[in-house]
């Protein structure tokens, strides 16, 4: 899958926990951890994700570099560690723990597969956080380890779940550059593109708009327009380059516009 951006929250070697504060928009101490217990490696969140506790999904980032709290890190997701954990008041939950390579990492240059990873590293990530848990009246039971495709859906299905923020408009010519109408097809593929990945897609279609600007300061240039939307829970910026690329190749123009700009829901 695409590199994403990982959120550290708490660095390896450290003996305490940061969360961050949603509210607050920074990172809190948390806790302090038994005497010797320490972060095996960098431990964050995804942001722009929603799990099953209502908190972004966790993720275990394994590097041989520092961190720091609250760095970002661009990482590809190599599996996916699924586990159910026991609260202190009887209930279970699943508590997954995604596990990523930094993009810039050379000793895990080669590693795209959770199953590349050495037996014992795994086994330290687990047994960690069953030790950790433990501490805190917590039963964390680790039930399967599954590649990246596995946690590629279960990133996509909690991007679903968290509450959109971001509004990302992308304008689309109706006519080439030699005045030919493009086929409806160019369309019907960037709406299911856009389904897929999103979840939800808005197409201003009926009353195309039309858009104008200054080229040389001098002469108007005009296109005729498609604006189609969607909503976020944050910008992926590696897919939109990627995409809008693979767009300007499609509909052969110089450049496309994608705008994004904040927004919430009543």
């Amino acid at each position: 899958m695409e590199a994403i951006n990982c959120i550290i929250e708490t660095p390896k070697g450290y003996g305490v926990k940061f969360d961050f504060n949603h509210k607050l928009g920074t990172l809190e101490l948390r806790k302090a951890l038994p005497s010797g217990l320490v972060f095996p490696f960098d431990f964050g969140f995804v942001p722009g994700t929603k799990g099953e506790d209502g908190d972004p999904l966790d993720v275990v980032v394994v590097s041989e570099f520092p961190s720091f709290p609250g760095c970002a890190v661009k990482c590809r997701i190599i599996g996916v560690i699924n586990a159910k954990q026991k609260e202190k008041n009887g209930e279970t939950i699943r508590n997954d723990r995604l596990v990523a390579i930094p993009e810039i990492s050379v000793q895990y240059g080669a590693t795209s597969e959770l199953k590349q990873m050495p037996g014992k590293i795994v086994r330290e990530l687990e047994n960690f956080f069953i030790n950790y848990n433990a501490q805190a009246g917590k039963k964390f039971t680790p039930l399967q380890r599954r590649g990246s495709n596995a946690a590629k859906r279960l990133i996509q299905a909690a991007r679903q779940d968290a509450e959109p923020t971001k509004q990302i408009q992308l304008l689309l010519p109706l006519y080439s550059n030699r005045g030919a109408l493009f086929p409806e097809s160019y369309f019907n593929l960037v709406k299911e593109k856009l389904l897929g990945t999103f979840g939800g897609v808005t197409i201003y279609t009926q009353s195309p708009a039309e858009g104008l600007w200054q080229k040389n300061g001098k002469k108007v240039v005009g296109d005729t327009i498609i604006v189609f939307e969607v909503m976020a829970a944050s910008i992926d910026a590696s897919f939109w380059k990627k995409y809008k690329e693979e767009l300007k190749l499609k509909f052969k123009q110089d450049d496309l516009v994608i705008r994004q700009c904040e927004m919430g829901l009543l």
